[in-house]
Formats: C-alpha cells, sequence, structure tokens
C-alpha cells in the first residue's frame, strides 16, 4: 500500500498520524494517507511566507514561463495523472485523460499567459496630481479542495494563485490526496521553487480550519459544500481573511418547446450523469414544457437507460461510481424520500450490485411539486428530477425556487427568448442551446447559497491581487492648510 505524504517546503513529510483510502470501485486498500495537525498547518504556513518574498518579486513573464512548463510536463504524465485520479474518484477513465486532464492543462497554459499580463493604470486627476493603481500579489493563500474534481479544482486554484506571484497552502480532500500531491511535485519539477506550493494533507475539521483560522493566510479560496462554507466564513471572521467560495448548485435546464430535442436530451445525458453527477452544476432539475414532456420524458429514459455503467478503468465505460459508503447512502436516502414525497421513479432508483464498491444507478424521477426534497436539495449524485411547466413566466419562477444560484440552461430556437430567460435566472453560470464545459477564459461562481468570488478567466486571476493607488503631486509647491505655518 502506497503512503502517500505531505509535501512542505519541497520535501515530503510524514506525519505520526495516518488514514486507509480505498479504491471507491474495487474496495481494494490503495494508499496509506498523511494525516497533518495544527503544527504542520503552521510549518507550511511560515515556509509559504518565506517563499513569498522572492516568489512574488520574479517578473510575470518568468512566472508564465514556468506555468508553460507545468503545462508541458503535465501533458508528458497525462496518463498517470489519469490512472491516479480514476483510481481515487471512481470516475471513467476516459473522462480523467479527455476531460480533467485536458481541463487542466488548457488552465495552465491560459493563466501562464495572462502572469505577463496584470497590469495596473494610471490617471490624471488634474494639473498637480497623478493617481497610479497598481495591483499586487495578495500573500499566502489556503486552498481546500473537493473530491470530485480533484485534479481541475487543483488546477483552477493553483494556476492563478501562482500567475499572480502568491504561494500557496492547499488541502486535498482526504478522500483523493494522491493526485494533487503528484502534480504539486510536478509543478517543483517544471520550475516552482519550494515553499511556493504546500500539500498538507488531513481532515476539514483538523487541517482545513487550521489553515482557516491562520494569521498568514491572506485569503482562502474553497470548493464544497454550503454547509462547510459558512463554518469557513465564521472561522476566517477574526482575521478578516479575504474569501472566494464555489458552493452547492441546483441547476435547472429549462426545455421549450421548440428546442432541437435531439441534441437538447444529448446534452442532458451529459449534463445529467457526467462524473456520476457528483458535480456542482449538474442538471438536477430539468423543467420541461407541458406540450413535450410525455415525449421527452420516453425519450430521455431511453437514452439515459443505455448508458454504460462499469468499472472506471475499462475504457469503455460511461458512468463509474460514487466516491464512498457515505455518499452513497445520502444519494440512496435522498432518492427513497423524493419517491416518498410523491416522486415518480421513472428508471434506476437504487444501487448496482454487479459491481463491488459504490455503484448506483442512473436515476430518473419525475415530480409534481416543489416541496419535493429532489426539488430543493442537492443529491450530489446520478440522479435527475423532471419538472413540467405551462408558460415561460412559470418556467423561470420554478428555475429560480432555489436557495441556490450556481448554474443553469436554457433551450429554445428563438434566441430573443433564450437570451431574455437567462438574464432573468439568478445563477452564475448559464449555457444556452447547449450544456456543460466550463472554459479556462470564462469567470465562474454562483450567487446566493452557491457562494461568492469567481475562479478562471481574468476574474479568478483578481481574486489573487491586491489594488493599490498610489497619488502623486506633480506640481511645484503644496497650497498652504494651514494659514500660520
Amino acid at each position: 500500500m502506497k503512503y502517500i505524504h505531505s509535501l512542505i517546503n519541497g520535501e515530503l513529510i510524514k506525519t505520526n498520524e495516518s488514514i486507509t483510502r480505498e479504491n471507491p470501485a474495487s474496495l481494494e486498500k490503495i494508499y496509506e494517507v498523511s494525516m497533518c495537525s495544527e503544527k504542520e498547518v503552521d510549518l507550511a504556513c511560515n515556509c509559504a511566507q518565506e517563499a513569498f518574498k522572492a516568489w512574488s518579486k520574479l517578473p510575470g513573464s518568468q512566472r508564465g514561463e514556468i506555468l508553460f512548463n507545468i503545462s508541458r510536463k503535465i501533458k508528458e504524465e497525462s496518463e498517470t495523472l489519469s490512472r491516479i485520479n480514476t483510481s481515487e474518484t471512481g470516475k471513467p477513465l476516459k473522462e480523467s485523460m479527455l476531460v480533467e486532464l485536458n481541463g487542466v492543462i488548457k488552465t495552465f497554459e491560459y493563466y501562464a499567459g495572462l502572469a505577463s499580463k496584470i497590469n495596473g493604470a494610471s490617471q490624471s486627476i488634474n494639473e498637480n496630481l497623478l493617481s497610479l493603481t497598481i495591483k499586487e500579489p495578495i500573500g499566502v493563500v489556503g486552498q481546500i479542495l473537493p473530491w470530485n474534481f480533484p485534479l481541475l479544482l487543483a488546477a483552477w486554484k493553483i494556476a492563478p494563485a501562482l500567475a499572480s506571484g502568491c504561494t500557496i497552502v492547499l488541502k486535498p480532500s482526504e478522500l483523493t490526496p494522491a493526485g494533487t500531491l503528484e502534480l504539486a511535485k510536478i509543478c517543483e519539477d517544471a520550475g516552482v521553487p519550494p515553499g511556493v506550493i504546500n500539500i498538507v494533507q488531513g481532515t476539514g475539521e483538523a487541517v482545513g480550519s487550521s489553515i482557516v483560522k491562520h494569521e498568514i493566510i491572506s485569503k482562502i479560496s474553497f470548493t464544497g459544500s454550503t454547509e462547510v462554507g459558512k463554518q469557513i466564513v465564521k472561522n476566517s471572521s477574526e482575521n478578516l481573511t479575504k474569501l472566494s467560495l464555489e458552493l452547492g448548485g441546483k441547476a435547472p435546464n429549462i426545455v421549450f418547446a421548440d428546442s432541437n430535442i435531439e441534441s437538447c436530451l444529448e446534452a442532458n445525458l451529459r449534463g445529467g450523469f457526467f462524473n456520476q453527477g457528483e458535480n456542482c452544476t449538474a442538471v438536477t432539475r430539468l423543467l420541461v414544457d407541458e406540450k413535450i414532456i410525455d415525449e421527452f420524458i420516453e425519450s430521455y429514459v431511453s437514452k439515459v437507460s443505455k448508458i454504460i455503467q462499469g468499472m472506471p478503468n475499462d475504457i469503455t465505460t460511461e458512468i463509474g461510481c460514487l466516491i464512498s459508503k457515505t455518499h452513497i447512502d445520502r444519494v440512496d436516502s435522498l432518492v427513497k424520500q423524493g419517491i416518498k414525497e410523491g416522486g415518480e421513479l421513472l428508471l434506476g432508483g437504487e444501487a448496482n450490485s454487479e459491481f463491488p464498491g459504490y455503484f448506483y444507478k442512473p436515476t430518473i424521477i419525475k415530480i409534481a411539486n416543489t416541496d419535493n426534497i429532489l426539488f430543493k436539495d442537492e443529491v450530489f449524485g446520478p440522479v435527475v428530477s423532471v419538472m413540467s411547466f405551462g408558460s415561460e413566466e412559470e418556467a423561470i419562477s420554478l428555475a429560480n425556487q432555489t436557495s441556490y444560484g450556481l448554474a443553469g440552461g436554457v433551450w429554445t430556437q428563438d434566441i430573443s427568448r433564450a437570451i431574455n430567460v437567462s438574464k432573468l435566472i439568478d445563477a452564475g453560470y448559464l449555457w444556452i442551446n447547449t450544456y456543460g464545459g466550463i472554459i479556462p477564459e470564462t469567470p465562474y461562481g454562483g450567487f446566493k447559497q452557491s457562494g461568492y468570488g469567481k475562479e478562471l478567466g481574468t476574474e479568478g486571476l483578481n481574486e489573487y491581487l491586491k489594488i493599490k493607488n498610489i497619488s502623486i503631486f506633480t506640481g511645484n509647491k503644496l497650497p498652504k492648510w494651514y494659514g500660520n505655518n
């Protein structure tokens, strides 16, 4: 069984405490994982603070070259990283290779190009006063990752932080510790100095909270549940630490009667079941025009029933397993409750006992009211609820009847309607006549209980920068304020 270290100041660290981690598909014990404490977090923060002195002063063009080197080395190691990723998460190998690793590479390439383009501004206020606005790296940042896209979300956080000149103390999920450690080692091999990226393995209670409360940390970037996000807000308040929070979602997808139904069906296969539905932007609420709902459901159920579920390392597998016993039990409990509350089970609704691990069958449930738990709660599994609407106004109302506001979609061939409806959906990332696929050039983040702040795009870079204004007097003599001086 392989030991998964922490990484502090360029050194692999073995701790007194450890846990074992299993492959969620085969249930084989695969890792013994280092479990850090407040002591290791403090060491990592101090090392990152020391490394910040040189890294923050490195010209952006040189940081960009290092990020390009990282992307090249990730390409070289993409198959190894993909296999680690699949063994930890249970997602299909082809998703790890074609989607997640590709996204990691593109993210580092994008921020490599931006690193030399962190520009300030100048403004002539009047004939005697010039104002300069400059952007500086915010400092040592704490980054806390979930388990659903461990490599991709690590890239979303690490790349802009490095590009901006920040140094990093990062906690992966204890369920997916290995891939992030390998990624950090690749970054160091590509030229990132020791101490710039520090990986502290451990639980949220022991390590995550220590990072959040640490006085050296200038910013926290967290992706995870809304419940934990709220706790981070409380724990960081003593230091007034800057936060960006990407939390839960309950994405609606509105399907009008004039939609291209075939394209819509295909997109909602991905939207609902990509990554086993363990996806904050997953389509969990399909809102379908009552004029076409019977036809739509018949076709959708037929297509979903043909999705190939299997062992993740099989290249033909299209949907893998869930992350843990605790999680599959939660998903099943929500499905059972949704049916108890009046939901009509159309497909699935149970674990797939054909395989040894935590496999849950793709599930579709038709619901009739907004009180159903499947309309309200984030399931985070391969479960899609379908509900009808009778008018555009009702569709918009249903889409917004949620405490979340992360993502959504609109399907219609009337582009004016599509744009107008999209403007009225209270969510941060929307698609029209497609669904899924978040690209590095576009800012990603939600509203309401889905959090605040942005990842990706120039907005994602700005999250790691602080803005300073310098006013310069250019005249010959300052005017007197006190008359006797």
